[in-house]
């Protein structure tokens, strides 16, 4: 288990968005240890498709 971080999801979704899944995976493996391919590919599906909320973008930072 890990926690993804908006850097790191950012960067996953760059990749995913300007290169493809593969890429996605490397820069995925560059932050977190994950030896199945299987499961490397479905996480960053799962990032690539996360989008900030629009009500997430109106909240004052923290």
């Amino acid at each position: 288990m890990f926690m993804v971080d908006e850097a790191m999801a950012a960067a996953v979704r760059r990749a995913f968005d300007e290169r493809g899944e593969w890429p996605a995976v490397t820069e995925l493996r560059r932050h977190v240890c994950i030896d199945d391919n299987a499961e490397a590919l479905r996480v960053v599906r799962t990032i690539a498709s996360w989008r900030r909320s629009p009500e997430a973008s109106r909240r004052p930072p923290a």
